[in-house]
């Protein structure tokens, strides 16, 4: 039987930009106004509950308010139409809304909660979080519960099945990254070792003055498109409808 071949997306912020989410990590270590290490910071997390419960619920709310782009529905499309795996770094859920399943949340869902003292997750959908008054529903813990989102200096449990998926792509199968510049998951350095056919698209490429080793790179990537996610739909589209009907020695 002829091996199958795999398609892997690995989506960044840029994924979901042109819905309207705006990027985690600005040059000026803001997020929305925020500082990311008072609202996003597992050492210090706890003494800062009341902030980090409001900044996470605000982030609820305009989720609410956003819907799914093309290319989040091109991605649930591929599902259907090839043997497709799914990793995100984004903890949104337009692609659940796009039809997507299966997705591979690396760093959390923004839906969920999750206790620290009995370690229980849940879903609380698009609602605020009362700190004061609500409790986990498993063990009654009020102060360890926190945004199921992975912080800085937090372990992030997903990043070995997200390797071992990665690791194991061979020359048969496709990469597509879109919306990431490897800053946080170093997938320009993991798609330079991979045999497989891989597509880069960004809205523009990382500056030389900005670098730093791990970051995604032109000449790691068989194509590459910078252009916003949801214009590129089409023409992403056909380069990996060609590459998963070809086999290895066809040419392509």
């Amino acid at each position: 039987m002829p091996h199958q071949r795999h398609l892997v997306v690995f989506s960044g912020a840029g994924l979901s930009a042109d819905s309207g989410i705006a990027t985690f990590r600005g040059a000026d270590g803001l997020w929305e106004n925020h500082s990311i290490d008072e609202v996003c910071n597992y050492d210090t997390w706890e003494r800062n509950r009341e902030s980090v419960h409001r900044f996470y619920n605000a982030r609820r709310a305009a989720l609410a308010e956003v819907q799914p782009n093309p290319m989040h529905r091109l991605l649930a499309n591929w599902q259907t139409r090839f043997r497709t795996t799914l990793i995100t770094q984004n903890i949104d859920d337009l692609l659940e809304r796009a039809g997507a399943r299966d997705v591979l949340h690396v760093h959390g869902v923004l839906s969920e909660m999750r206790c620290l003292a009995c370690g229980s997750v849940w879903d609380i959908g698009p609602k605020a979080w009362d700190p004061s008054e609500e409790r986990c529903p498993t063990c009654g813990s009020r102060d360890r519960v926190k945004p199921n989102v992975v912080f800085f200096n937090e372990p992030a449990p997903l990043y070995k099945p997200m390797s071992e998926i990665l690791g194991a792509l061979g020359r048969d199968d496709v990469l597509v990254v879109i919306g990431t510049d490897g800053a946080v998951v170093p997938i320009g350095q993991i798609a330079e070792r991979l045999p497989c056919r891989k597509v880069l698209n960004n809205l523009e490429p990382v500056a030389p003055e900005n670098f730093v080793p791990g970051m995604v790179m032109p000449r790691q990537f068989d194509r590459t498109l910078f252009k916003p996610a949801a214009k590129v739909v089409g023409e992403l589209d056909e380069i990996v409808t060609g590459w998963m009907a070809a086999w290895s020695g066809s040419g392509l």
